[in-house]
């Protein structure tokens, strides 16, 4: 009898609803949850700053005359080779690949990095690539307003679409914009581990440098611009998600700061 017990006991045990997992928390809970919206919100704040800038705050903080007009040779030569006939088929086409193409890439090659993983970590991904573009814009964009660099079709006449900001040629937004997205995203993926992780470098390259030669094509930059464009994007795209992840910081020093940090 006390076998058929605990037989009886085992098979009601084995057919029995196992207990239900705890339910996931939201993507703003938590440590993790609080962070998210941390950066979500500077990205946000910068992104609101950098739209003042470029509307409402434009006439007060530019320029109206150049500060910096003299072209090296470097930048005239390679004006001069680079530049088409047709300014603004080359001027639509860099912002189609810089505005368009690039965050579609890198934003998608993150999500089919593992798409199966749920919203916080999309937000993890992609938060880094966010909060880098807003800031590299904001220091481009205040790099615009004190160097006032004459545009190059200012300089030489050349027939453009309109262009209301003469002065701001140094340096190239497009080119930042680029090498920002393609930066972190790269860096990202090279933390997670993502198979994805070559193609978000090739493609991102690729299409940053073919955007910086369209913004010389279309006469809007110069060749110094487009190179300290994509430098600055660059250095934002490794620097910022690092620290973000804390995994360098910032000490203040009696002249200055110091980043610290394994790199």
């Amino acid at each position: 009898m006390q076998r058929f017990a605990v037989l009886a006991l085992a098979l009601l045990g084995s057919v029995a609803p196992a207990a239900a997992d705890p339910p996931t928390p939201p993507w703003y809970s938590g440590a993790a949850g609080q962070k998210r919206l941390l950066h979500l919100s500077i990205s946000l704040g910068g992104g609101l700053i950098y739209l003042g800038s470029q509307t409402v705050f434009s006439d007060m903080l530019a320029s109206e005359d150049c500060r910096w007009c003299y072209v090296p040779y470097v930048d005239r030569a390679a004006r001069n080779s680079l530049v088409w006939d047709d300014t603004r088929s080359a001027d639509i086409t860099s912002s189609v690949t810089a505005y368009i193409i690039a965050p579609v890439v890198g934003i998608g090659l993150l999500y089919l990095s593992d798409r199966h993983a749920g919203l916080p970590r999309f937000l993890d991904d992609t938060i880094p690539v966010l909060e880098t573009v807003v800031l590299t814009s904001l220091v481009v964009q205040a790099m615009k307003f004190s160097f006032a660099r004459e545009r190059p079709f200012v300089h030489f006449g050349s027939e453009v679409a309109f262009e209301p900001d003469h002065n701001r040629s140094f340096p190239s937004g497009h080119s930042a914009l680029g090498f920002a997205i393609t930066t972190s995203a790269g860096m990202v993926c090279h933390w997670r581990k993502y198979w994805t992780e070559p193609y978000v470098w090739g493609a991102g390259i690729t299409l940053s440098l073919t955007t910086e030669y369209l913004r010389i094509a279309a006469d809007k930059h110069y060749l110094t611009d487009v190179l300290a464009g994509g430098l600055i994007g660059a250095i934002g795209g490794y620097t910022i998600p690092r620290l973000m992840r804390e995994d360098v910081t910032i000490v203040p020093l009696n002249n200055g700061v110091a980043v610290v940090g394994e790199f």
